[in-house]
């Protein structure tokens, strides 16, 4: 799943997420994500509340998902 906002790509590959920890539901603060019980797998259930923050991105042990050509923390703490 791709989902694009300005300069912004929001990609999740569901094949890779296999991790069963819901690390990313945890990261996320909007709600974006939620973590299904069987089978163990997480399911994107709000993208639009997506702020491209990169946190869920970072937790991600599988790399199942990653935000392109959005700033990381470390460049929105240093002003960029």
């Amino acid at each position: 799943m791709k989902w694009k906002l300005g300069k912004a790509t929001f990609e999740f590959i569901k094949d890779k997420c296999s991790c069963g920890l819901g690390r990313c539901v945890e990261a996320c603060g909007q709600g974006v994500f939620d973590f299904l019980e069987k089978p163990q797998k997480i399911k994107v259930v709000n993208l639009t509340q997506c702020i491209l923050c990169r946190q869920c991105e970072e937790v991600c042990p599988k790399k199942a998902i990653s935000i392109q050509g959005a700033l990381t923390m470390q460049d929105i703490r240093m002003g960029k």
